[in-house]
């Protein structure tokens, strides 16, 4: 007989059964009939709990049947509601997606027993289908360096590496005290104390040259790094520090102002809201002005117009004209 049911539908009913204690063994024949499955199929659940759930399964030679030596419920092994473990389900789902990158690979199997975990609570999971899926992060070149970057961070090593702009061919030599490693629309960076400049650089990991990065001495005379004040005011990655974050100040249309509250791409305050009615929604951002706010506004499209300061409008509307430009006749 072949089984119906997933494997987690079977270990799940073959766990309640076990726990419905009537003095007597469970025999195999009941049990393959509970999980519609063969004699084969049933061992290998059966092993599968007590060597992924250290289940305590035992054989009655006497009444040749399985039960439970001593108290035990899947169910029960983290209080947990169902509130917490959607949660949980959420957490995991999102952990996932970081499976490739090499510091997340050693939880891989961790991963997977919580995912195993949190679907024994809910019920009939394999009936109800997926429940949340993520967008799927694809593999970016440079994400398997920042195994290599978080102990120098740690420990405040110096990392000498060859780096290659996107706007040539040439590469050059860097030494830096790395602070820390951030990710921003799928690409990974790593900020750091620039030792032949002294200031603070930050490098996309996919354009360092693998075979030429190695680490260095200890250095922990390089300044203190708060990264939440270092970004306080850009969004994305850059941040020039010889400029002043400005007075942006935006009209989104109805439709894309409830987007934009819902998910804000740069943070605001409830004073920082000007106007709210059914007709528009317009917000004050202090921010500084740099090409990912330019690429951000530009694709919000007509559902948002800048209405200050004339700087962003006009470097806006030369944006859109070089890409006008592309799809008119000579």
């Amino acid at each position: 007989m072949h089984s119906r049911k997933s494997q987690q539908l079977r270990l799940q009913q073959i766990n309640e059964r076990l726990n419905r204690w009537t003095g007597k063994a469970v025999s195999k024949q009941e049990l393959m009939h509970l999980c519609e499955c063969s004699e084969r199929t049933l061992k290998e659940d059966l092993q599968y709990l007590r060597e992924e759930y250290s289940a305590p399964i035992a054989y009655d030679r006497k009444q040749k049947g399985y039960y439970y030596s001593q108290p035990f419920d899947l169910n029960v092994a983290v209080s947990l509601s169902h509130k917490d473990l959607a949660a949980l389900e959420a957490a995991v789902t999102t952990l996932s997606q970081l499976g490739h990158l090499a510091p997340f690979k050693d939880l891989r199997g961790v991963v997977d027993k919580l995912e195993r975990a949190v679907q024994f609570r809910f019920l009939k999971p394999s009936e109800e289908g997926q429940w949340l899926e993520l967008e799927r992060v694809p593999y970016f070149k440079g994400g398997e360096l920042i195994g290599l970057f978080l102990p120098a961070i740690h420990n405040r090593q110096e990392v000498h590496f060859r780096h290659q702009r996107f706007d040539t061919e040439a590469t050059k030599e860097h030494t830096i005290v790395p602070y820390l490693v951030k990710e921003h629309r799928n690409r990974w960076y790593v900020i750091g104390w620039q030792m032949q400049y002294g200031e603070i650089r930050v490098f996309g990991l996919d354009r360092i040259l693998p075979d030429s990065l190695r680490l260095g001495n200890e250095n922990q005379s390089v300044p203190h790094f708060d990264a939440a004040q270092y970004f306080r005011y850009s969004l994305g990655v850059a941040v020039y520090l010889e400029e002043q974050p400005q007075e942006v100040i935006l009209s989104f249309t109805a439709e894309q102002g409830r987007y934009f509250k819902a998910l804000p791409f740069f943070p605001f305050e409830e004073k920082d809201i000007l106007v709210d009615t059914i007709n528009e929604f317009r917000v004050r951002l202090l921010i500084l002005i740099n090409k990912e706010l330019i690429y951000e506004l530009a694709r919000l499209g007509p559902g948002v117009k800048v209405l200050a300061p004339a700087l962003l409008i006009d470097q806006l509307i030369i944006f859109h004209q070089k890409t006008l430009e592309q799809y008119i006749s000579e």
